[in-house]
């Protein structure tokens, strides 16, 4: 359904930037205690994969802190979209705030990569142990490495392939003013148009979407496989680990499902929807900025996952709290101490006083 009026689009943009501010304060909020509660907190050995429960939320501090900084908003119209921002902060320049919102597309897609990550270190901790060597060390770069070569291949690609051209411009100007009243000359950004004023496909801008298509085929595919072998034969391989290793494993499996439905309802299906609309050449006018500020969320709603299914995280919060509860009890037992004997001592020099003058 198109959006006409100029001032639809501004309340969308306000609304995207609400729930960018929203992700970004909940994302620091839940993922700092879960990086506290790995850290300081939970007693339990995870082994190497202590080091993804920490690396993986401070990725989605930094994906959600750009999305804070720089307002990355989408437009799609027809067969095009552009990923662009107004904003101007610390005074950048516009070439370096495209060149951010090429970073910011790259942490994208670092973070699924990471979480591709999670699910092969479990599924090998359940079905052969063994590979788990690729996760001790110095191997464990070998997965930071593959996370940043993916958002690299995502974020140049995005940047290279998606780089605003006269065709772009004369495409979306237009609608550009009438619905942001905003001109190209004041935004920094990226766009993509599928098809010319031919019907023919515009190949150099289509190579971005099948950059990306590609990038998540293969994330998602070793989501898919993990999930599925360690939902059909988990039950059989856990029987001859103890009981404590057996639980831990069941609850992490929990975990891992709903890091299935929930990245695919916050951070895959949002942008498949911007990237392949423009293929359908549909009549549209979408502000479908909106949908990508839902992206910050993710990295909250996984940390809070993680500590309500994982019993050893809502052990160690508890036991924390009940700590800091009885050191400011304690305090304040203290403070009432000293007030009390300040308040006696004042009480007797006035009662010396006064019989003094007596």
């Amino acid at each position: 359904m198109p959006f006409n009026k100029p001032q639809s689009f501004l309340h969308y943009v306000r609304y995207a930037q609400l729930v960018a501010q929203l992700g970004f304060f909940s994302t620091a909020f839940f993922c700092f205690i879960l990086v506290f509660l790995t850290m300081f907190g939970v007693k339990r050995n995870f082994g190497s994969y202590k080091y993804l429960l920490i690396l993986f939320p401070m990725v989605g501090i930094f994906f959600a802190s750009i999305e804070l900084i720089f307002y990355p908003n989408v437009y799609s119209n027809n067969a095009g979209y552009i990923l662009f921002s107004t904003s101007r902060p610390f005074n950048m320049s516009q070439y370096a705030v495209t060149w951010f919102i090429g970073l910011y597309a790259g942490v994208y897609s670092s973070t699924i990569s990471m979480l591709s990550v999670q699910f092969l270190y479990r599924y090998w901790a359940v079905f052969d142990e063994t590979k788990l060597r690729f996760f001790k060390g110095w191997r464990f770069l070998i997965w930071i490495a593959y996370s940043i070569y993916f958002g690299f291949q995502w974020g140049f690609g995005v940047y290279y392939f998606d780089k605003i051209d006269d065709y772009a411009k004369n495409y979306l100007r237009l609608e550009m003013m009438q619905k942001y009243s905003t001109d190209f000359s004041e935004i920094a950004g990226v766009a993509l148009v599928a098809y010319d004023k031919d019907g023919n496909i515009r190949w150099f801008n289509i190579c971005c979407t099948l950059n990306m298509t590609a990038i998540m085929l293969v994330q998602y595919s070793i989501i898919i496989y993990c999930a599925i072998w360690m939902y059909i034969e988990m039950d059989e391989k856990v029987q001859m680990l103890s009981l404590s290793l057996r639980n831990l494993h069941k609850q992490f499996f929990k975990t891992l499902i709903l890091q299935i439905v929930t990245p695919t309802i916050t951070l895959f299906s949002p942008v498949m929807l911007i990237i392949y609309l423009p293929l359908l050449d549909l009549e549209c006018d979408l502000p479908t900025g909106i949908f990508l500020s839902a992206v910050t969320l993710y990295p909250a709603m996984d940390a809070i996952i993680v500590m309500y299914i994982v019993s050893d995280y809502k052990k160690a919060a508890k036991t924390m709290l009940k700590k800091a509860l009885d050191r400011a009890s304690a305090w304040l037992n203290t403070v009432e101490t000293d007030q009390s004997s300040t308040r006696t001592r004042s009480t007797a020099t006035n009662r010396s006083a006064a019989l003094n003058r007596s």
